[in-house]
């Protein structure tokens, strides 16, 4: 059986941000703590994803509670690089960009 790494959880929350990324939706971090099926069902695929993904390229045996962590951790790092993203979008910051590029 391979080694149990409970330092990967930076390098599991990455990869795994990276595959929630791929999908058209973001998930929203409000309805992520109220529950959605469409949450549940992406945690069921890409925890189980991740667990074989790490099983067969590394030899590692990620434990469950260190793939849930991951998941909400790489949910809540994509929620706040939106909520950044919109903020700054939004400030005055911006406008100089936004009349040179005629937006």
């Amino acid at each position: 059986m391979g080694a149990q790494m409970n330092d990967k959880l930076p390098d599991v929350t990455y990869w795994l941000a990276l595959q929630i990324a791929k999908h058209e939706h973001v998930i929203d971090l409000d309805s992520a703590y109220q529950g959605s099926a469409e949450l549940d069902v992406l945690y069921q695929l890409l925890t189980s994803k991740a667990q074989l993904y790490w099983w067969r390229n590394y030899g590692i045996e990620l434990s469950p509670v260190m793939v849930n962590n991951a998941f909400f951790r790489a949910v809540a790092m994509l929620h706040e690089r939106r909520l950044e993203f919109s903020r700054s979008r939004h400030s005055a910051d911006t406008g100089w960009v936004k009349e040179l590029l005629h937006l």
